[in-house]
């Protein structure tokens, strides 16, 4: 059960990810690119983490 939920973080992350990096290739702002960014490396860091743990 505890892998199961694991594994749900680890592609929820991996997916918000993703999401946030094609939204950051087709920004016109450089502002809104950067907060775009931050949160890809945040959820690229989560998704790494709950990897090790599966």
């Amino acid at each position: 059960m505890l892998k199961m939920f694991i594994r749900g973080k680890y592609y929820y992350h991996l997916f918000q990810h993703r999401h946030n990096e094609l939204l950051q290739q087709d920004c016109l702002s450089e502002e809104l690119r950067m907060k775009l960014k931050v949160k890809a490396t945040y959820h690229s860091s989560k998704a790494v983490e709950f990897e090790m743990k599966m």
